[in-house]
């Protein structure tokens, strides 16, 4: 069978590698936060990196600091103005990390998951992992079930797919979105960037959205990265949900669902790695309402997206 899978531990987690053993391409999962953090594919004789992934040689101790590579970010994504927010005339207020006075990528982002199922066959390798947040943080005190499925396919093809269900016996808000750093075997200035966006979100100086949108078409068609500086969240045009990386070696085509209508980029000051974020809503959406959803009791909400690598030479 041309795949397969290997599943080892790791500290107080495991790592899962779904393997595409005829083609040479592999991916791990890590069971701790549900995160992709390799992805290696074939090129010039040698295995290339497509993931700026974490060093977890000492486990998960500086994970935070490093840059919340690959996150799982729910049921809030970026920040969270002072960790705030109201729901049904209630002020909560989340104890999960903060960066400055700002709470940051959700609670969820350390989870530890379980092994619910795994599958290959001729066409590729799955992995469904489980996590149930009891409402353990008191700023989020709402249970929820997180199932997450990773597959490996065949053409160098990885999907994700997510699937939120409101264990709670009240509406919760919620919100979704993942926080991958993807290398292209250079720096990102030489590569060039397409989406079909449809305006920007406006930041304030401590990177809150005001809750206006501004038109901003630069990537609309290929346009040369460069030197240019992205920490920008912007709103996907409904006819076309992609987002397209290339450079004279590698195209990276990001697919996303209609339930992830914005799109965050972020570079890095190394600039070796983009981060290219799905989010169902904009930062700071518990409180500007932007893309914000509210799940029912037992409602689930079904997000995917899937990554895609076309080798050039």
């Amino acid at each position: 069978m041309a795949f397969e899978i290997q599943i080892s531990p790791l500290f107080d987690f495991e790592k899962v590698r779904l393997i595409d053993t005829e083609m040479g391409v592999a991916i791990e999962i890590i069971t701790k936060g549900a995160l992709m953090n390799s992805w290696q594919v074939p090129f010039q004789n040698k295995a290339l990196q497509l993931m700026d992934g974490n060093e977890l040689g000492n486990g998960w101790v500086l994970y935070e600091q490093n840059g919340f590579k690959g996150a799982k970010m729910a049921p809030f994504a970026c920040r969270l103005e002072e960790g705030q927010y109201v729901q049904d005339g209630k002020k909560y207020r989340i104890d999960k990390f903060y960066f400055d006075k700002h709470a940051i990528h959700g609670i969820v982002y350390d989870a530890l998951y379980s092994i619910q199922s795994t599958h290959t066959d001729e066409q590729g390798a799955y992995v469904i992992l489980k996590y149930d947040y009891k409402g353990t943080d008191q700023g989020y005190p709402f249970q929820f079930q997180l199932e997450i499925k990773w597959h490996l396919q065949k053409n160098n093809k990885v999907s994700v797919e997510t699937i939120v269900t409101n264990d709670a016996l009240e509406t919760i808000p919620m919100m979704d979105g993942w926080h991958p750093y993807f290398t292209m075997g250079g720096l990102i200035n030489e590569c060039s960037l397409l989406f079909k966006s449809k305006g920007k979100v406006i930041f304030d100086d401590q990177l809150l959205p005001t809750g206006q949108m501004m038109d901003d078409f630069s990537f609309n068609s290929p346009k040369k990265i460069g030197t240019t500086k992205l920490d920008n969240c912007f709103l996907l045009d409904t006819s076309n949900h992609e987002c397209i990386v290339e450079n004279e070696q590698l195209k990276l085509v990001v697919h996303a669902d209609l339930n992830y209508p914005y799109l965050q980029l972020y570079i890095p000051p190394h600039r070796k790695s983009i981060a290219i974020e799905n989010l169902s809503g904009a930062p700071n959406c518990f409180n500007n309402k932007m893309g914000l959803q509210y799940l029912k009791p037992h409602e689930n909400l079904v997000f995917k997206t899937s990554y895609q690598v076309f080798i050039k030479l």
